[in-house]
């Protein structure tokens, strides 16, 4: 294809798109929308899920979530299970999972397909666990009434937003657009202000061999704090201010020990900007392939894409799919499974040779929004169409499926969320993405319990505002370099 018929094509895509989106875009909400969200007597909870539950039963009404831990639950101890006495009511099989095909997705069906001997679900009574902040719930009547996708995405492409207001909230609670949606799969929940914590990133391949990748993970997240407490130095605060900052330090293997990146994505530039430091080279360089649509995932072996961390984002700034978007379908989804933070478990206990070890996980029936990305003409991608799936209490993702170039279902994905309660906020804690062609799989560097004990970093610190032990300068380049030490 040539340079000119490229172009034409994505100008034509934009042109398509700018249609689509007029008249309806990026409206803010009204305060007739906005008083339909509330903690209670609205048709919508404070983050924009439905209220009431399911006409079976099957899924209960919102009733705010976990308030408070459990009471056998020690401070700075793991996060015990806050529902002990919650019986299996099922477990889906290869065997008997066609009963059930009306609530599963289908990239567990796959799995159920190509993995029938270990791969199985133990469905559980659903709990609608989730819980914030009052501060966030009321922080998302703020932000939803100003932030919008701004102008330029319609225009030509480029995704940002317009009016981010300090203080966090989510951006988007009654989504119109599977933008609004995808947007709020990165900030329409609270996961602490600043994270850090030993972290494993497993690869596993087809004959079940595992390597562990350990490293250090920090995380800040701009985007909750308020005006008055932001970080004044101007890499925080350029292009309409930071909304993520990360960093990842390997510890092992050996022969990446001390590999670090650090960097920033914006509200008026999505594209991370990330810089590396590479320790045989002693130097430090800008990375624009960490970050990026469908590059590797960093220490991933080029097994998950960029655009499938957290099962599902943009990816950068200028979209590469057309996105379609669907509210309240019910599904078994991974939810409220928390054996996998049980500090006793080894690394053989939580991985097996083809997946996770379904017998840590808990499913139970929610609603779920999705997105339904299709390959833009002119564009390329490693996924021509990729499927990710929302909790509908929390907007994170919970499953995704990705398409070759042929049609094939290639990869598939889940991701485990808990309510970290003592701190009331939500977090993923472990994830697999398998690789239903070649046989691998990995992991997020998550399961943060069992990594601090190994690597002697200890628990997981999940900070909020005004109890940050990191030094933010490891996300910057100036302060990168110091941090990259074998």
């Amino acid at each position: 294809m040539t340079l000119f018929n490229h172009r034409t094509l994505r100008l034509a895509g934009a042109g398509l798109l700018g249609l689509a989106l007029a008249g309806s875009a990026w409206a803010k909400l009204s305060d007739e929308e906005l008083s339909q969200l509330g903690m209670t007597g609205t048709p919508l909870t404070p983050v924009g899920a439905t209220r009431a539950g399911n006409e079976a039963g099957t899924i209960p009404e919102w009733t705010g979530g976990l308030k408070a831990p459990p009471a056998n639950f020690q401070p700075g101890g793991t996060w015990v299970d806050p529902f002990p006495e919650d019986k299996e009511l099922f477990t889906i099989t290869a065997q008997n999972y066609q009963q059930y095909m009306d609530s599963l997705l289908p990239g567990q069906v796959a799995m159920f397909k190509q993995y029938p001997d270990s791969f199985r679900m133990h469905v559980y009574p659903a709990r609608r666990s989730a819980s914030q902040p009052d501060w966030w719930y009321e922080n998302t009547k703020v932000q939803a009434k100003h932030i919008a996708i701004c102008a330029a995405y319609a225009e030509r492409n480029q995704l940002c937003l317009d009016n981010m207001q300090p203080g966090g909230g989510v951006p988007f609670p009654i989504p119109k657009s599977a933008e609004e949606l995808g947007w709020n799969s990165l900030l329409g929940h609270y996961t602490g202000t600043t994270v850090d914590a030993a972290s494993n990133g497993a690869l596993v391949d087809a004959l079940g061999n595992r390597t562990d990748v350990l490293m250090r993970s920090r995380e800040y997240w701009p985007y909750f704090v308020p005006a008055d407490k932001r970080e004044s130095n101007e890499w925080f605060t350029q292009w309409g201010g930071a909304i993520l900052c990360d960093s990842w330090n390997i510890m092992q293997p050996p022969r990446s020990s001390g590999l670090v990146f650090g960097g920033c994505n914006y509200a008026e530039n999505v594209d991370f900007q990330v810089y590396l430091y590479i320790p045989g080279q002693r130097r430090v360089r800008k990375a624009p392939e960490i970050g990026f649509h469908d590059s590797p995932s960093f220490a991933s072996d080029g097994q998950r894409t960029v655009s499938s961390r957290w099962m599902w984002w943009f990816g950068g700034a200028e979209p590469r799919h057309n996105y379609t978007f669907a509210k309240g379908k019910e599904a078994y989804i991974p939810y409220n499974s928390y054996k996998i933070v049980d500090p006793n478990l080894s690394w053989e206990d939580i991985y097996g040779k083809k997946h996770i070890n379904q017998d840590l996980l808990r499913y139970e029936l929610h609603r779920v929004w999705t997105i339904d990305g299709e390959l833009k003409p002119g564009f390329r991608h490693l996924y021509k169409r990729h499927v990710a799936y929302f909790d509908e209490d929390t907007w994170m993702g919970v499953a995704y499926e990705a398409y070759d170039a042929k049609d094939r279902l290639w990869r598939v994905g889940e991701q485990y969320n808990l309510s970290i309660y003592d701190k009331n906020l939500m977090r993923p804690m472990g994830d697999v993405q398998v690789d239903l062609i070649n046989g691998r799989y990995t992991t997020f560097p998550y399961w943060h319990v069992q990594a601090g004990k190994e690597t002697g970093l200890g628990m997981p610190k999940f900070e909020n505002l005004g109890e940050s032990t990191i030094d933010l300068s490891i996300m910057t380049p100036q302060g990168l370099r110091k941090f990259g030490t074998r």
